[in-house]
């Protein structure tokens, strides 16, 4: 068994670079450190918790527990007849795998570049952008079941995904070890790009001087990342987890009744008379974008990102921010943000009320 390493700091894996402790800390690298992290928070009786990129976790105490880093990064590809599927293990940084999908000239991830984070975490939020979702591609992933021991596999109905949302995030005990995903040949009439949102195409066709209908996969991944790079701070450089809340999906009454007042409302309509607001364009409208205070602030470009500025910033110094946006969004729309970024104390993952 891999003896855990003691009293780690966490600040250089996670991008809000919030400087708390772990008890104990050791990097996952196949499935057997997986079974023996297993053992040692079961002799230890103690909390455990699975980070990878750390771009999408807020910690607020030192944790009491083990603290593991996925590492497992096996690829593999196989043609089939309609493109290309690849099995890709949970330590794999995503935007790396949608960038070697572009060169081998497939397509269906291209609208999903620079997503920060690991391929794990994918189907665990069901990650989206520009009108493709992370389940309009997978096949299946294979899990370990943290508190038995257990390797199963779940096809991608089992995965109940929704907005930002999946079954995992109901049994957080599950790991996400690898994923499956079906990908496309070429770009064509017949397997046309996704160009939903305005922007992009208009983005293609300033960089290119062609028609956004005739873009192929590597365009659309250009413009994706011309658009996020404009727009989103690099977290190197700008301590963030990228979007703080996720866009608000409301009914179309609701949508209609806040359109009374505010004309320019943002809003995409949805399945079943159902309408998703912009929730950066709600929190730009009460004046949040760009402020500043004690080392925690809303980026000056996207009302979404919220930033540490500051040299010790505290998990929650930044919830504390989040939750007068919040309150602030509900009194003047009557809309309720929620959090995107998962939440922990010193024993696991917890969520405000």
């Amino acid at each position: 068994m891999i003896k855990p390493q003691k009293n780690v700091s966490l600040k250089t894996y996670n991008t809000l670079g919030i400087d708390v402790q772990a008890a104990f800390f050791m990097v996952i690298k196949d499935q057997q450190d997986l079974h023996d992290a297993r053992e040692f928070c079961h002799l230890q009786a103690c909390p455990w918790l699975l980070i990878g990129g750390g771009s999408n976790l807020v910690l607020t105490q030192n944790f009491a527990g083990l603290v593991m880093l996925m590492a497992m990064s096996k690829v593999e590809w196989t043609s089939h007849p309609d493109g290309l599927a690849v099995s890709a293990e949970g330590g794999c940084e995503w935007d790396e795998l949608v960038a070697a999908s572009v060169e081998r000239g497939a397509s269906g991830l291209e609208n999903l570049s620079l997503i920060p984070g690991q391929v794990g975490a994918a189907p665990i939020q069901n990650i989206g952008a520009y009108g493709v979702e992370v389940k309009q591609n997978l096949r299946w992933v294979d899990v370990f079941d943290f508190n038995t021991g257990a390797c199963f596999k779940l096809s991608a109905k089992d995965c109940e995904f929704g907005y930002r949302d999946s079954i995992f995030k109901r049994h957080p005990h599950w790991v996400v070890t690898q994923v499956n995903l079906q990908l496309g040949h070429a770009l064509s009439s017949n397997n046309p790009a996704q160009l939903g949102y305005g922007i992009i195409a208009q983005t293609i066709e300033s960089m290119t001087g062609e028609p956004a209908v005739d873009a192929t996969a590597q365009q659309i991944r250009d413009a994706v990342i011309h658009i996020r790079q404009a727009k989103l701070p690099d977290p190197k450089h700008i301590p963030n987890v990228g979007s703080f809340f996720k866009n608000p999906v409301v009914s179309a009454k609701q949508a209609a009744k806040i359109e009374q007042q505010w004309p320019e409302l943002v809003a995409y309509k949805l399945d079943a008379g159902r309408f998703k607001l912009a929730a950066g364009w709600l929190i730009d409208q009460l004046g949040w974008k760009g402020y500043s205070q004690d080392g925690v602030g809303v980026h000056q470009l996207q009302a979404l990102v919220l930033v540490a500025t500051g040299a010790a910033v505290t998990g929650d110094e930044v919830l504390a921010l989040a939750q007068r946006i919040q309150t602030d969004v509900l009194a003047r729309f009557d809309v309720v943000l929620e959090i995107e970024p998962r939440l922990f104390n010193s024993r696991g993952e917890f969520w405000l009320s």
